[in-house]
């Protein structure tokens, strides 16, 4: 009897034990509905969102200096007001060692979307490999390339502001008096050496004369090293017209111009009422309209069928600001040729060159006298007219000690 009841324990345990792995077993016909989790590599990534849907914005910068980081915070709130099944998330300010505690908490949210707005986050960020963490986001680098391995990783191109520069170049070249022109940034990454390198380009494409000079602050928050930097380069160089592509460093740069009294041009937003009498123009950025494309996407369950290992080429920093205050100075010649130049980019007879390098160029040659000016046509005389002087000083010396010997 004993062993008969065995028997039959036997039996429904391994009736149990069938059962419990037959559930195990994912069924073919039915969708797959699992739970991704966040605290692992994941290797799916999902091929559309349902409303409502999650946007956040990171931004490192200061938004004080109407640049990079402003323009980006006025995009995403638009963003909202737009889109009205969107909720929105902001994050100002933020510091190198919070960065990925900040996008990890974005992660962990849920977010359909992160914008993250600064060459930093393509540096530090993607180094971390994070983002694999949470396929399930789409996270957007701008500036970003070079991420192409990653299908829930999409960057802005490089080239995004290089026409607005060419064009900034070309009004430098027919505005300066010195022919000495610089562009102070922030710090070097090879998308601004594009940027550099246009601008260079627009000058030389009107006045060859020129000589443009480069440089890093090394850092985008120190306004005293942009004003040091850019006071050297109008007491050293006589330069007369500077860009400042620094974020809160360029206030320093607006500052040296407004005491020396030279042009200044801004970058991203429209920085003129940072100095409403030395700002000529600024160059200008579309955020928002690179925001659109992605939030368009990901409501039309396109976003990783558009954007997967890939970097978007959207030249949306292609344009000038108004001149405001400088209007009137401006001849309007100088107004057309621009206006010329701009349609020439658009229409594809004119290229902007896209030159990247890892370190700022050398300072060009021959651009600063080196000794005093001779008299064109008669170094002799020159010399002649030197030594006749200190003799004429020299008698006179002597003749007044004569008679001062004489009188004793």
């Amino acid at each position: 009897m004993k062993l008969k009841r065995n028997t039959t324990w036997r039996f429904f345990a391994i009736v149990l034990a069938t059962l419990f792995v037959l559930s195990m077993i994912p069924s073919t016909t039915i969708p797959n509905t699992s739970v991704i989790v966040n605290d692992g590599p994941q290797t799916d990534v999902k091929t559309s969102i349902s409303a409502p849907y999650k946007a956040a914005l990171m931004v490192g910068g200061d938004e004080t200096d109407l640049g990079f980081s402003y323009t980006a915070i006025l995009a995403m709130e638009a963003i909202e007001t737009i889109y009205t099944n969107w909720t929105v998330s902001i994050s100002k300010r933020v510091e190198y060692w919070n960065q990925v505690n900040v996008l990890k908490a974005y992660g962990d949210d849920d977010y359909d979307v992160v914008f993250l707005v600064g060459g930093q986050f393509g540096y530090d960020i993607m180094a971390t490999n994070v983002t694999q963490d949470y396929l399930d986001t789409l996270f957007v680098l701008v500036p970003g390339w070079g991420y192409s391995d990653k299908a829930n990783v999409v960057g802005l191109g490089p080239a995004f502001q290089t026409e607005g520069m060419y064009l900034a170049g070309v009004l430098s070249g027919l505005m300066t008096e010195t022919d000495r022109l610089a562009v102070v940034f922030g710090d070097w990454f090879d998308y601004l050496a594009m940027e550099f390198y246009a601008f260079k380009a627009g000058v030389k494409s009107v006045n060859n004369d020129t000589c443009v000079y480069a440089r890093s602050a090394g850092a985008w928050d120190d306004a005293a090293a942009g004003k040091q930097i850019t006071s050297a380069l109008i007491d050293t160089h006589n330069v007369d017209i500077v860009v400042q592509v620094a974020d809160l460093t360029g206030r320093g740069v607006i500052s040296a111009c407004i005491e020396a009294g030279i042009t200044v041009i801004g970058s991203v937003g429209d920085q003129w009422t940072l100095a409403p009498f030395n700002t000529m123009t600024s160059i200008g950025m579309n955020t928002q309209a690179f925001f659109e494309v992605i939030i368009k996407s990901a409501e039309n369950g396109t976003a990783w069928d558009d954007f997967s290992y890939t970097s978007l080429d959207m030249m949306i920093g292609n344009y000038l600001h108004p001149y405001h205050n400088y209007n009137d100075t401006i001849p309007q010649s100088v107004k057309d040729q621009v206006d010329l130049v701009e349609a020439g980019i658009a229409n594809g007879s004119i290229v902007v060159p896209q030159v990247a390098t890892d370190d700022p160029p050398d300072d060009p040659t021959g651009c600063d006298p080196t000794a005093p000016p001779e008299i064109p046509g008669f170094p002799p005389l020159y010399i002649m007219l030197t030594t006749s002087i200190m003799l004429g000083v020299m008698l006179l010396l002597v003749n007044r000690s004569r008679k001062i010997a004489n009188k004793n």
